[in-house]
């Protein structure tokens, strides 16, 4: 049964013009950019070297300093997730289906607990 919704907001598609490996970043973006530079200062060993956030300045880059610093803070998410093989069925449950109607079984239908 599909429900239905008073109000229904249509969204357009992303234009393909909305991610631009050359554009420069927005303000958004740089700020993001710094607090994970920041966050960068506090998980990097010593000896590691820190990112140089001041040659950032396009989309791509910035794009690629964001994946390397969320797979920093997120190790699990940079794993390839795995795939789940289906259960097997076993021949157990099936052939406990087929013996339940054969034996008498008690029902607890008609027998209540005394108060």
């Amino acid at each position: 049964m599909e429900k239905k919704y008073k109000l229904v907001a249509k969204v357009p598609k992303t234009p393909k013009s909305a991610y631009d490996h050359g554009r420069f970043i927005s303000s958004l973006i740089e700020h993001q950019i710094k607090h994970f530079h920041e966050i960068e200062k506090l998980l990097l060993k010593p000896g590691q070297e820190l990112t140089d956030i001041t040659k950032i300045k396009t989309e791509l880059q910035a794009s690629e300093y964001l994946k390397k610093m969320t797979a920093l803070l997120h190790p699990q998410g940079a794993e390839k997730p795995r795939r789940v093989a289906p259960p097997r069925k076993t021949r157990k449950r099936a052939k406990a289906a087929k013996s339940k109607g054969k034996g008498k079984t008690k029902s607890r239908r008609g027998k209540r607990k005394s108060r």
